[in-house]
């Protein structure tokens, strides 16, 4: 059987590497436990990878859109796959108080990438730790999946969440395991 495109929308901040308040210097650039791993393994598995990133701070003028690409070109350096590691970037520098327009939980970005890569919805996942994140991937009518790196936060939002579609892992790394498990699970029938 061919296993269908898998897409993988992924946040930074709290998701890929430590959420540090509006990261302008690239030295501040750390990866989360098994971030790396989890990204070799889904790259190994040709899953197509997007970065989606809400970056307010360039919105309300604390950090340039040069900071934001000089802090992703650290972190792919460190992930160890170059440059070329995601398929599509999407910075979105709008404050909550500008007219959203990439700004999540707005599913443009995804809804743009799934027609562009033509991909099947039911196999593209929305990954990140805010509840911005699974709005967004909710919005798409994509699969959410909710990094809870901050428990409390998140076990207040999923209480409140009537949509029990949402997987929730502790760290990208559990996602990527559980996903890999069930891509090969479909090569199996």
């Amino acid at each position: 059987m061919v296993v269908p495109k898998i897409a993988i929308f992924l946040d930074r901040d709290g998701t890929i590497i430590a959420d540090k308040n509006y990261l302008k210097d690239p030295d501040g650039v750390e990866l989360l436990p098994g971030a790396r791993d989890a990204i070799s393994s889904l790259k190994s598995a040709k899953c197509i990878l997007f970065l989606f990133s809400n970056q307010s701070g360039i919105g309300r003028r604390i950090i340039s859109m040069d900071d934001v690409y000089r802090c992703n070109l650290r972190m792919m350096a460190l992930l160890g796959h170059g440059s070329n590691i995601f398929d599509a970037i999407c910075i979105a520098p709008e404050s909550p108080d500008d007219i959203p327009v990439y700004r999540k939980p707005s599913p443009r970005f995804i809804v743009e990438m799934v027609e562009k890569f033509d991909l099947s919805k039911e196999n593209c996942y929305m990954v990140g730790d805010k509840e911005s994140d699974i709005l967004a991937g909710i919005n798409a009518r994509v699969n959410a999946i909710l990094i809870a790196t901050d428990g409390e936060t998140k076990t207040s939002f999923l209480t409140h969440q009537k949509n029990k579609s949402i997987r929730v892992f502790p760290t990208l790394f559990e996602f990527s395991e559980w996903l890999l498990g069930e891509i090969f699970r479909r090569t199996q029938k």
